[in-house]
This record gives C-alpha cells, structure tokens and sequence, in this order.
C-alpha cells in the first residue's frame, strides 16, 4: 500500500516536474523569439537554418559591393552629364564663331570661355570618388564582384570616356579638341575660317562620343538598379524562410504556456490537498 501510494507519488511529482519544465521552455522561446534554441530542437530546420545563415551573409557582401557600384556609378553618370552640358557649349559657342559678324572682341571672349571649358573638362576626367580615388580609373576599369561569379564594371576608364574621340586626325582627347576650338577661333581671317569648320567638324564628334558613354552609363546604373531590386527580393525570402523555420509563434507559444500554467497550478492544488495526509494516516 505504502509502495503503490510512493510510486503514484513519484509520478505525480514528475508530471508537475516536466510540466515546469515546458514552461520554462516556453517562457524561453517567447522571450527569445526563437523556436530552435539548440539543433537537437529540430535537427532538419536547425540544418536548414545554418544554410540560410550563410547565404545571409553572402548576400550581404553582395548588397554591400552593389550599394558602392551603384554609388560610382551614379557619380560617373553625373560627371560624364557635366561633360555633355560642357560639349553643347562648345558647339554653340563655336557656332558663334563661325559667323562672319563676330567681332575680334567678341572671338576672344569665346576663346575665353572655350579654354574654361577645357579646363573643366580635364577637371571632370580627374573627378575623385567617395573613397578620395580617380573615378575614371586609366588602363583598367574597376571590376566589382555583385553576385556568385559575376562581376561588373561600374564605370568605364578615363581613356574610353574622355580620351578616345574618334577623329579624322585619330584618337583625341576632349579637353584637347575644345582647346584646339579656342585656338582655331583666335587665328588671323585668312586661315580662321577653315580651322573653326575643322574644329566644329570634331566638336560634333566629342558630342556623339560624350553622348554615347552617357548611355553606357545610363545602362549600368539601370542595370545596378535591377539587380539591387532582385537581391532585396532574395533577401526577403530569406529571411521570411529563416523566420517560418526558427522564429516563435507568439500566439501559439503564449496560449500553450497559459495551459501548462493552469494544468501546473491545478496538479499542485490537488497534489497538496491530496497529500495532507500524514505517515500515520497512510499507515492505518
């Protein structure tokens, strides 16, 4: 008899014991927020888990390197805009000169303006980024990782932007051929003539080149746009999976822990009442 009440006892006491314990539990994930507290919680999603942990903080880099090409490369549209706004200029003021009422007074003046331009030309070129280095670096392109094996130019070298002007005297610089303008605009009626027409010849084509890596440009930072686009998406779904694997059901966690609490309380109560009995009273 003593044996048989010992052991109910033993049962009951374990009963309220794990009972406590799956509140402790609960209490855990609810103030923690997570579901998987150890791997042994749910081997599979814990596995799952550390999968997408990693890719986490791969997409991350990604992010990372992405959010500065798209930086550099919006710098590089901006500066390279300058250049166009500079090249109409030269063009118009050209132009002007061109014509035959243009007073001498008035040629210097736009030679003036034209070796200013010049200046703001070879000023754009050596335009600095963020970092305190060239933007238009000379030779090679910066190449920047933004994905798994895939890498990206985020802005073309100075070379390709400024100094490769198709001509029929061959490659020019454009800071050259709108000083070559000036140089043109300033010389005696006898030979000026035919030197400004030369030189509109290849301001025409500084603009077709300038215009061009605009649109180049243009298409880089369109092309940065849409894979920052895509890797925030791939961003969210990681992070939505990661939250359905390990992240706690509030609602569901708090109304378990609530049923564990009243089922706990009402073992004990019993439990206590029940066992009021003395020694002597189980002995008789």
């Amino acid at each position: 008899m003593i044996s048989g009440t010992r052991y109910k006892l033993t049962l009951e006491i374990n009963r309220q014991l794990s009972l406590a314990r799956a509140i402790e539990r609960s209490q855990i994930e609810i103030s923690t927020k997570k579901r998987i507290q150890t791997a042994s919680d749910d081997p599979v999603a814990a596995a799952r888990v550390s999968d997408i942990a990693i890719a986490q903080a791969n997409e991350a880099t990604w992010k990372s390197n992405l959010d500065l090409a798209a930086a550099l490369s919006a710098r590089a549209d901006t500066t390279i805009k300058a250049a166009v706004t500079a090249m109409d200029r030269v063009n118009e003021l050209v132009l002007i000169a061109k014509t035959g009422t243009t007073s001498a007074e008035g040629r210097a003046t736009i030679a003036l303006e034209l070796r200013s331009i010049a200046e703001e030309l070879t000023a754009l070129k050596d335009t600095k980024d963020s970092r305190g280095g060239r933007l238009f670096m000379s030779g090679i392109s910066l190449e920047i990782p933004v994905a798994a094996g895939m890498t990206m130019t985020a802005v073309a070298t100075r070379e390709e932007v400024f100094e490769s002007v198709p001509t029929a005297g061959g490659p020019q610089d454009l800071a050259a051929i709108v000083t070559a303008a000036a140089n043109a605009v300033e010389l005696p009626d006898a030979t000026r003539a035919a030197a400004v027409e030369a030189a509109l010849v290849d301001v025409g084509s500084a603009m077709t080149h300038i215009q061009s890596k605009r649109a180049e440009q243009g298409a880089r930072g369109n092309r940065f746009d849409q894979l920052l686009d895509r890797q925030a998406d791939t961003a969210l779904q990681l992070t939505e999976e990661r939250s359905g694997l390990e992240d706690t059901n509030i609602i569901e966690a708090t109304a378990k822990l609530q049923a564990r609490q009243l089922t706990l309380d009402a073992a004990q109560a019993v439990f206590a009442r029940v066992n009021q009995n003395t020694l002597f009273d189980l002995l008789r």
